[in-house]
């Protein structure tokens, strides 16, 4: 059996998502200190609005074309900040994944909007807490040299932030999606997108 993926391949699909990644490249190269960058008293931690847009692309395209939103942030960093570009893609990364598992557990449940970004948030906030945690402990060494043992105590200090942050994505993302009206939502084909979700993360639909 092998899953079918059902992706939008029209120039209106390929146009939004081109708008989306832009302002995610927007958000990462002109950033506002204060507003759409909040630094962390006392930790190389920003809070940002960068995850936002790409958990519209989720919520509006699916899986895969939200790791492409990834893919091209991840460029706009790595080129000039490479250890930034991998903490954050990461990061990222990992959000999206809890975002989709909390999809796959909720896709036959009669569930509000509300509820479910509480969900995503949720499981999207462990994923991203315990994974970015693993990965500090790995990087922090590799990029900077810093001792094991302090890697490690600095990685638990991450794990609130990145809780808040996936926090702030999801709900950010998903708040300001539903805001769309319906209307242009049908227009973009994103409400008849919603349905296609599981074509891509649900091997359930598949060909023999």
């Amino acid at each position: 059996m092998v899953a079918s993926l059902k992706l939008r391949k029209d120039a209106k699909s390929i146009s939004l998502l081109a708008i989306f990644c832009s302002m995610v490249v927007s958000l990462e190269a002109f950033p506002i200190l204060g507003i759409t960058d909040i630094k962390v008293p006392g930790l190389n931690f920003t809070l940002d609005w960068t995850g936002i847009p790409i958990v519209i692309v989720f919520m509006s395209f699916g899986f895969v074309y939200s790791l492409i939103a990834i893919a091209i942030m991840w460029i706009s960093i790595a080129f000039r900040n490479f250890p930034g570009a991998a903490f954050k893609g990461f990061a990222e990364i990992f959000r999206i994944l809890g975002i989709a598992v909390g999809w796959v557990l909720l896709r036959n449940r009669d569930v509000s909007h509300g509820k479910k970004l509480v969900v995503y948030a949720a499981i999207s906030s462990i994923f991203c807490a315990v994974g970015m945690y693993v990965v500090n402990i790995l990087l922090l060494p590799l990029f900077y040299g810093i001792p094991l043992e302090i890697a490690v105590a600095t990685s638990a200090l991450y794990m609130p932030w990145n809780v808040l942050q996936a926090i702030v994505n999801v709900i950010g993302g998903g708040a300001f999606y539903k805001i769309i009206p319906e209307d242009l939502r049908i227009a973009a084909g994103f409400k008849d997108y919603e349905n296609l979700h599981s074509s891509e993360i649900d091997p359930s639909n598949a060909d023999s």
